[in-house]
């Protein structure tokens, strides 16, 4: 394991593109984490994005997304938008810098000290990969446009979170980071399911680990990715590959759904028709098998503007319990833990 912490700076680097190159204006990139704290109950939604020409005044744009859930008060945080030319991004490594935010990695351990532009959520927490990374690093169509990601599906997180006067002692909580970065269009013809458990349960002694992806066209008809990994302690497990899956959504989420930034509710009513009220999938590759079946209760959309067409693009966060259950190696086994999926459409 010290040797791929120690490689992990170097290949969760940034994609800028280089100054006078191609598509610049469609160019994208983002640093994603969750925390789940099962001890309080509090969740984490953290994303750091960088998109158009950020070297040039009026060329791109730099935000940050602090998110918190709370059992008993709800969704805090939100969207702070900057100029492009804002963002401080190493070259070599993950270390950026925005307004008096920052995400770090250095000594086996990503470092982040982030604060919302109101002052109502401050994150402090050191995270310790516990899991190799996954590199998909070929393009995957989305749209016109195509997109590429890194993934660590299990961190151990420690330190602190306040959340306006209440303050969380964050001590092992279970997190999750990716980093995506391509060329697209929001608006353009793709969507995606995308979630997450770490350490769900064990196996053997070790943790069980799962990521989800199904990429897909806008109305979901035509499947371009879909996959479940898994993780058993420190490594990848198991891959189960798109003709290995299935999938059945069901219903609609009719739960509360705050919407972000607010005044995208007075330019396009709120909707959740890409938000299914349960999703389940199941896989099999040889003699391995695993059922599972996610159920959200919480829910946040983020309204991106179309840059094809008119209107907004959809993204959903949510949080909620996925069961699982299956044979892997041999093994059974059962569980069910809180999760995160994203649904974009």
């Amino acid at each position: 394991m010290p040797l791929i912490l120690d490689a992990i700076g170097g290949i969760d680097r940034p994609h800028v593109p280089t100054p006078g190159g191609l598509h610049l204006s469609s160019y994208k990139e983002w640093w994603h984490f969750n925390l789940i704290d099962d001890a309080s109950g509090l969740d984490v939604i953290i994303n750091f994005s960088l998109s158009g020409d950020i070297r040039h005044t009026e060329g791109g744009q730099a935000n940050l997304i602090l998110l918190t859930q709370e059992p008993h008060h709800g969704w805090r945080g939100g969207l702070d938008i900057y100029d492009g030319l804002a963002a401080t991004v190493g070259v070599g490594g993950v270390d950026l810098v925005l307004g008096r935010s920052s995400i770090r990695y250095a000594e086996g351990r990503y470092s982040l000290d982030l604060r919302s532009q109101d002052g109502s959520v401050r994150v402090q927490v050191e995270l310790v990969p516990a899991a190799e990374p996954m590199l998909v690093w070929k393009d995957t169509p989305v749209g016109s446009g195509h997109i590429n990601w890194l993934i660590i599906p299990y961190l151990v997180a420690d330190g602190a979170v306040r959340v306006a006067d209440r303050r969380y002692q964050i001590r092992a909580a279970r997190a999750y980071h990716d980093h995506n970065w391509g060329r697209w269009r929001w608006g353009d013809n793709f969507g995606w399911d995308w979630g997450f458990c770490a350490a769900a349960t064990e196996l053997d002694g070790e943790p069980l680990s799962f990521v989800y992806d199904r990429t897909v066209d806008r109305r979901g008809n035509r499947i371009v990715e879909h996959s479940l990994a898994v993780w058993r302690g420190e490594d990848l497990l198991r891959f189960f590959a798109r003709h290995m899956l299935s999938v059945r959504r069901s219903g609609t989420y009719r739960g509360k759904v705050r919407r972000l930034p607010g005044v995208a509710g007075l330019i396009d009513g709120a909707r959740v028709g890409t938000i299914p009220a349960r999703i389940d999938f199941a896989g099999r590759c040889d003699e391995d098998i695993i059922e599972g079946a996610y159920i959200p209760d919480a829910a946040l959309q983020i309204a991106i503007p179309r840059e094809t067409g008119f209107g907004l693009v959809e993204l959903n966060e949510t949080l909620g319990w996925l069961t699982l259950s299956g044979t892997i190696a041999g093994i059974p086994f059962n569980a069910t833990r809180r999760a995160c999926f994203e649904f974009v459409g």
